[in-house]
C-alpha cells in the first residue's frame, strides 16, 4: 500500500515505550485509523504539537506492520486556546472520546468528520460549553437516525400539552400527561425546553436559553443519546464535576448504567 496524505482529528492518543505516541485519527479520508508517531513525545520533536487530542491535522501517513506510521504533520488547528479553558477542553476531550466509541475502524463519514470538527472549533470560544455540547450530541443522534420524537406522545399518539413535558427514551420521545402519570423514571421538561429541542431536531440553532432550560436538555438530550449507544462514555463524569467545581451550575450529572 502507498504512503497517503490525509486531513484528521485526533480521537485519542496513548504513550508506547519511552517517546513514542499510538493515535487514533479520525480522518475525512479513510475514517477512522490508528497511527504511530515516532518520537512525538519528545520536547524537541516536529510532530508533537500535530499529535494532541483534539488538535485537526494534515498527516503523512506510510503502511507499517501494524499501524500507519506518521511521517510528517502539520497542525491546521492546534487549539491552544482551547485547552486554557478547563470547561470547554473537558467538553472537547468528551466529544472526541464519543466519536471514537461510535466510529469502526475503516468506515469513512464526512458528515460526523465535519459535525466533530465544527463543534470543536465552537468550543474554542463557547461561554456556555455544556450548551455547545448538547447541539452536538443532538445533532449527532439526527446524524445516526435516531430523531426522538417530540410532536406528540410516543406511547398513545396523543397531543402533548402543558406547562412541563416527560421525556422517556426507552419509548424515543415525550409523553403526553395521561401516560406520564403511568412511569416514574421520566426526564422533565420545561415548556420552553420542550419548545427548543423542537426547533433543535428541525436543524435550527438554539441561543443558550439560561441555566435552568439549559441543564433541563443537556440532561434530556443526554440521556436519549446513552440510551441509543448503551453506555456511559467516562469523560462524561470529569466534564460534570468540573462544571461544578469551577462553575457551580446545578446540572445533572451523568447516571451509571446497570
Amino acid at each position: 500500500m502507498p504512503p497517503v496524505t490525509v486531513q484528521a482529528i485526533v480521537l485519542r492518543r496513548r504513550p508506547l515505550g519511552e517517546a513514542d505516541k499510538v493515535l487514533t485519527l479520525f480522518t475525512r479520508e479513510m475514517g477512522k485509523l490508528s497511527a504511530l508517531a515516532k518520537g512525538a513525545r519528545k520536547p524537541t520533536s516536529k510532530l508533537a504539537g500535530a499529535t494532541e487530542t483534539c488538535v485537526r491535522a494534515r498527516f503523512h501517513l506510510a503502511p507499517g506492520k501494524t499501524f500507519w506510521i506518521v511521517t510528517q504533520a502539520t497542525a491546521e488547528r492546534a487549539r491552544a486556546r482551547l485547552h486554557r479553558l478547563l470547561v470547554n477542553a473537558a467538553a472537547a476531550m468528551y466529544a472526541c472520546e464519543l466519536v471514537d466509541r461510535l466510529l469502526e475502524e475503516g468506515v469513512t463519514e464526512e458528515d460526523l468528520f465535519d459535525l466533530l470538527a465544527s463543534v470543536l472549533d465552537e468550543l474554542e470560544e463557547s461561554e456556555h460549553p455544556t450548551w455547545t455540547l448538547c447541539w452536538f450530541e443532538n445533532a449527532l443522534m439526527l446524524q445516526q437516525g435516531y430523531t426522538p420524537m417530540l410532536d406528540a406522545c410516543a406511547r398513545c399518539g396523543n397531543e402533548v400539552e402543558g406547562e412541563q413535558v416527560a421525556f422517556l427514551p426507552e419509548v424515543g420521545g415525550v409523553l403526553c400527561a395521561s401516560c406520564a402519570r403511568t412511569v416514574t423514571s421520566a426526564a422533565k421538561l420545561s415548556r420552553l425546553a420542550w419548545l427548543a429541542w423542537r426547533v433543535m431536531n428541525a436543524g435550527e440553532r438554539v441561543d443558550f436559553p439560561g441555566e435552568s432550560t439549559a441543564g433541563e436538555l443537556e440532561h434530556a438530550v443526554h440521556l436519549h443519546l446513552r440510551y441509543h449507544i448503551d453506555r456511559e462514555v467516562k469523560s462524561s463524569q470529569v466534564l460534570w464535576q468540573l462544571r461544578q467545581e469551577l462553575l457551580g451550575n446545578e446540572t445533572y450529572p451523568p447516571i451509571p448504567l446497570p
